[in-house]
């Protein structure tokens, strides 16, 4: 790769550090990356390798001097000759950032629905008062049709009716509302649940790849005289933006899961199983008859009871259980230790192994 005629400067924080991580194959043949040693600011710069001036110059087309361009989150992409504001790339920005935001719109839903809830609640038992009060003074009694009583008996009838109706509305919004309060109140606990987190990490690690393999194709491409210089200084643009937002997702995530390692809970895998042994999910337990790299192979099927082994499974398929969605482990002794427990109780309202392992954990 040639050699940048000097090194860049971040405009907030200064000269700028050679770039290795995190980079695709197709970053690395491009040029040399800078990026800021501020690990907040997302400012980077690319001055375009030997191998590539020399590919286009074989060619007829000749790069430009010099093809630099630089990315921050707050200002977008920006290559020389472009200018923010005039359409060429959209604006970014980090993914805590936007994922704090989010938690705080959250919380800003729960306070909003909880309100909200409180205010109908609050009026739909006062209006079921109100009507109850009106109709608990005639106690069950009809209307005399002709006495002079009359109308205003059906008058207060129908007042405690449309009570009752208003009522029974208001009750029907409070529950909606607080329904919606508590999700949102629970949307930042859901959105790091480990399960969650590793599938959605497994996800876009996917996607990372899949613009890694478009990096590599853009190259080609250009190597094979299909795109202009401009073509692909665009493309890699558009590419490397992607590639660094997913980047910055994944960090994001793999951090929760440190985090949630550090506090102690069990992230499962392959290492924790061997056939014989029992996969908890929520009470039923499964024998576990083969350990794969993402799964582990259980009797498939239908829910065929608290416990299902290959002694007693109903069908002839197996299934495969994630490791994400694991909620526990017995181990093959353990599990001959709870059969012959539950032998020796087998009496009506027996206790069955899987809730005698729930009594063991608690």
């Amino acid at each position: 790769m040639t050699d940048a005629p000097s090194t860049p400067e971040c405009r907030q924080h200064g000269p700028m550090t050679l770039h290795t991580g995190d980079q695709s194959p197709a970053q690395r043949f491009t040029g040399t990356w800078y990026t800021c040693t501020d690990p907040t600011c997302w400012s980077a710069v690319l001055y375009p390798s030997a191998e590539l001036v020399a590919d286009l110059e074989a060619q007829g087309r000749p790069a430009k001097a010099p093809l630099a361009l630089t990315h921050t989150r707050a200002e977008g992409t920006l290559l020389s000759g472009s200018v923010k504001g005039d359409g060429a790339y959209a604006e970014r920005r980090a993914f805590a950032e936007a994922e704090e935001d989010r938690a705080d719109r959250a919380a800003g839903r729960a306070e909003y629905f909880g309100a909200r809830a409180e205010r109908y609640q609050t009026s739909s038992d006062a209006k079921w008062e109100r009507g109850r009060e009106i109709t608990r003074g005639y106690a069950g009694e009809p209307v005399k049709v002709d006495h002079y009583s009359a109308n205003r008996h059906m008058r207060d009838l129908e007042r405690a009716h449309r009570l009752f109706g208003q009522s029974v509305q208001e009750q029907a919004e409070a529950d909606r509302c607080a329904d919606r309060a508590v999700t949102a109140e629970h949307y930042e606990q859901h959105r790091k649940n480990p399960g969650v987190t590793l599938r959605r990490l497994e996800r876009l690690q996917a996607d990372r790849r899949r613009v890694e393999r478009q990096q590599a194709r853009t190259v080609e491409d250009a190597k094979a005289g299909k795109l202009t210089v401009e073509a692909l200084v665009a493309a890699l643009i558009r590419l490397d933006a992607d590639h660094a937002d997913l980047c910055d997702e994944i960090g994001v995530w793999e951090r929760v899961i440190e985090q949630a390692e550090a506090e102690g809970v069990k992230l499962w895998g392959p290492d924790d199983f061997e056939p014989g042994d029992f996969v908890r999910s929520g009470s039923r337990l499964l024998e576990v008859l083969r350990v794969n790299k993402k799964t582990v192979t259980v009797p498939g099927g239908p829910e065929a009871g608290p416990v299902v082994s290959k002694a007693n499974r109903q069908y002839s398929w197996n299934g495969k259980f994630p490791y994400d969605k694991v909620t526990g482990r017995v181990s093959a002794e353990e599990m001959r230790a709870l059969l012959a427990q539950a032998e020796e109780e087998s009496q009506p309202g027996g206790t069955d192994p899987a809730s005698a392992q729930d009594q063991r954990d608690a």
